[in-house]
C-alpha cells in the first residue's frame, strides 16, 4: 500500500524518539552521583547485615557491596584477629590491624597466595560457626563389614577400605569412585594411614591386616588409579591395630603392643628386639618417668660400627622394635617432622589409681640426616603423686621426676583422669582428644621441646547426649564428634587448651559453652544418580534412627561421617559446608 503523504528526503534521517522516559533523580539521593571508589570506602565501614541489605538495592550496589577487599577485610576481623589476639606479647603491633599487606594471617596465609573469593571464605567459615550445612549419603556397601570398614578424608578425597571391596577412593566434589584396588582373597585390613606429603596429584596410602603384614600404595589423581608400591609379608607377632605414614617412615604396631618404626631409604641396619644380645646390645637411657611408668623400652645397636646399605627397590629397613607392657587401647600413631629432627609417636590409654585412666605419649627422635634414633622420651597426663596401676605405688612426676604423696581428701578434687576407658584417641600434635562412652571427651594439650615432654592434665568436654563414637581433632585445635547413635555431630573450637592454673570445676565444660556447636543439617532433594564403579548411589538424606556411626572426619569444606544402617547398609555421609 503506497504511503498516504509523500516523505521528504529530510525526514529519511530524523533521530526517532526514545522509547525510555528521561529518569530524574530523587531529591534525597546523594550516592548516584559518587563514584565507586567513593562508595567502596563508605561499604567497608558498614557491619555485614547492612551490607547484605546494600546488595539488594540495585545491580550496582551488588557489585560494589561483594568488593573482595571489603570482604577480605570482614573475614580477617571476624576469623584471624581474634587468633592473633590471643598470641602473647604486645597488643598493639600495627600488624594486628587489617592491611592487605602487613596483617598476621597466621595460618590463613595460604589463602593470600592466590586468588581467594573471600565472600565465598566468610560463608564457609560462617556456616561453620552455626553449623549449617547440606548433607547427601555415597552408598559404598550393602552389607556389613567384618572387621569395620576402614575411611581416611584426604585432600578432597575419601579412601575406603574392607575385605570385600578392598581399596577405593570417593571424589566428594563430584560424588563418584574414581579408582579401586582389589585385594587378595584372605587379606583382612585392620587399619589404615593417609600420607598427604606426597604432592604433585598424588597420596599415600598404607593398609595394616590381621595377619600382621602391611602394603603401600599410591593414588594418582589424575589417571584415577591405585600403583602398588610395597607389600611387607605377614608376621607372627600378631594383627596390626594401628599405622602412621610419612614418606619414607612407617610406623605400626601391634596387638600385642609391639611398635615398629621402618624406612624407605637407605640407613644404617638396626634389627629388632629380638636379635639384639650380647654386648651388642645398647638401650635407650630412661629418665626417672620412664622407669616409674616403663610404658615402651626400646633396644637396638648402636649406629657407631654399623654400615649404610643401600638398596635399589622399595623394600623397607627396620629402624627400631619397641615392646610395651603396660599401655592400653585405643592407640593413636603420627609421624611429624620439624627443621632439625623426624618424631614418631604413639599415644595411648594408661590405667590409674582411683581416676580411672588417663593418657600417656612417648616419642621417638629421628636424625634428619641418617635416619637414627637419637633418643626417646615420655610422659603421661597424671598429676604429681599419682600413678599406672601397674608401675610403683611411689609417684613420680613426669616433667621432675620427684615423688610426694597425696593425701586422701584431695583425691577426687585433683583427679583428672577418666572413670571409663576411652573409646578412640585423636593426636595431632599438640592435642590429644579422647572419647568416651559416658557423652563426655577429653582434651589434653602436650607440650614438646628439645629437652622436655609434657601433657596437660585433662579437660571434660560436654555436649554430646549419647556415647561418643569417634572424634578428630587438627594441629589448630578444631575438632568434629559424633555420637554413636541419632544424628548428634558437634563442632569444637579448642585452640589453646585450657590453662593448667585453672581450677578444674572451672575447666570443665558445660552444655551451654561456645566452643562446640551441633550440627543442623538440611536435606538436599534430587534424583538418585548411579556412581560409576564397583558400587555406589548418591541419594538424598534420610536419618534413621538405629543407624550407627563408627568415625568421622574433616577438611576446610565437609564433614565425612560412616553410618551403617540396621540392615547392615553402609553408606558416608557427607556435609558440605559450602
Amino acid at each position: 500500500m503506497p504511503p498516504k503523504r509523500r516523505r521528504s528526503s529530510a525526514s529519511d534521517h530524523a533521530p526517532l524518539p526514545s522509547s525510555k522516559r528521561t529518569r530524574t533523580r530523587h531529591p534525597l539521593d546523594q550516592f548516584s552521583s559518587l563514584s565507586d571508589e567513593l562508595l567502596i570506602r563508605i561499604l567497608h565501614n558498614l557491619p555485614i547485615q547492612n551490607l547484605i541489605q546494600c546488595q539488594r538495592l540495585s545491580h550496582r550496589f551488588y557489585t560494589l557491596a561483594g568488593d573482595s577487599q571489603i570482604w577480605k577485610n570482614l573475614y580477617y576481623n571476624r576469623f584471624v584477629l581474634p587468633r592473633a589476639l590471643r598470641i602473647p606479647g604486645p597488643k598493639t603491633d600495627a600488624a594486628l590491624h587489617f592491611s592487605s599487606r602487613s596483617s598476621k594471617w597466621l595460618d590463613d596465609n595460604t589463602l593470600l597466595g592466590k586468588k581467594t573469593e573471600w565472600k565465598g571464605q566468610y560463608k564457609l567459615r560462617h556456616n561453620w560457626s552455626i553449623g549449617a550445612c547440606e548433607v547427601q549419603e555415597i552408598h559404598v556397601a550393602d552389607r556389613p563389614s567384618v572387621p569395620s570398614m576402614l575411611v581416611k578424608l584426604a585432600e578432597g578425597v575419601v579412601l575406603t577400605v574392607d575385605r570385600g571391596d578392598g581399596l577405593r577412593a570417593w571424589d566428594l566434589k563430584e560424588r563418584e569412585l574414581i579408582a579401586s584396588f582389589a585385594l587378595e582373597e584372605g587379606a583382612v585390613p585392620t587399619c589404615l594411614a593417609v600420607d598427604e606429603g606426597i604432592g604433585s596429584g598424588r597420596l599415600g596410602i598404607a593398609v595394616g591386616f590381621m595377619g600382621g603384614g602391611w602394603g603401600t600404595w599410591r593414588l594418582n589423581y589424575k589417571e584415577k588409579e591405585f600403583v602398588e608400591v610395597y607389600r611387607h609379608p605377614e608376621s607372627s607377632n600378631g594383627m596390626l591395630s594401628a599405622v602412621a605414614y610419612a614418606n619414607p617412615y612407617i610406623l605400626t604396631i601391634t596387638d600385642s603392643q609391639l611398635l615398629s618404626l621402618y624406612t624407605f631409604t637407605p640407613t644404617i641396619t638396626t634389627p629388632s628386639t629380638d636379635d639384639v644380645d650380647g654386648d651388642d646390645e645398647q638401650e635407650i637411657p630412661k629418665s626417672k618417668s620412664q622407669t616409674v611408668f616403663g610404658i615402651l623400652m626400646a633396644k637396638f645397636t648402636s649406629s657407631t660400627d654399623s654400615e649404610i646399605i643401600p638398596h635399589s627397590g622399595p623394600e623397607p629397613h627396620l629402624l627400631a622394635s619397641l615392646k610395651s607392657h603396660t599401655s592400653w587401647p585405643p592407640l593413636s600413631l603420627s609421624i611429624r617432622t620439624t627443621t632439625s629432627t623426624i618424631i614418631a609417636s604413639i599415644a595411648y590409654s594408661l590405667p590409674t589409681y582411683y581416676s580411672g585412666y588417663t593418657i600417656g605419649l612417648q616419642e621417638l627422635h629421628l636424625s634428619t640426616t641418617t635416619g637414627t634414633i637419637t633418643f626417646s622420651r615420655l610422659s603421661s597426663a597424671l598429676p604429681q603423686g599419682f600413678s599406672s596401676i601397674l608401675s610403683s605405688p611411689v609417684a613420680s612426676s613426669p616433667s621432675s621426676g620427684t615423688s610426694s604423696p597425696i593425701p586422701g581428701n584431695q583425691r577426687n578434687d585433683n583427679s583428672t583422669g577418666s572413670n571409663t576407658r576411652p573409646t578412640t584417641l585423636s593426636y595431632s600434635h599438640p592435642y590429644i582428644l579422647a572419647t568416651h562412652p559416658d557423652n563426655t571427651l577429653t582434651l589434653y594439650l602436650c607440650t614438646s621441646t628439645a629437652s622436655t615432654l609434657h601433657i596437660s592434665p585433662g579437660t571434660k568436654l560436654w555436649g554430646h547426649t549419647s556415647s561418643v563414637s569417634s572424634a578428630e581433632i587438627t594441629a589448630r585445635g578444631k575438632a568434629v564428634s559424633v555420637s554413636t547413635r541419632g544424628n548428634e555431630l558437634r563442632v569444637w573450637e579448642l585452640e589453646g587448651g585450657f590453662s593448667s592454673s585453672t581450677p578444674s570445676k572451672n575447666r570443665r565444660l558445660n552444655r551451654r559453652d561456645e566452643r562446640s556447636v551441633k550440627i543442623r543439617p538440611e536435606g538436599r532433594d534430587g534424583e538418585m544418580t548411579t556412581v560409576e564403579g564397583r558400587r555406589g548411589v548418591l541419594e538424598g538424606y534420610s536419618e534413621e534412627v538405629g543407624a550407627q556411626k563408627s568415625w568421622v572426619g574433616f577438611d576446610d569444606e565437609m564433614v565425612i561421617v560412616l553410618k551403617e544402617s540396621e540392615q547392615g547398609t553402609q553408606a558416608l555421609m557427607v556435609y558440605d559446608f559450602t
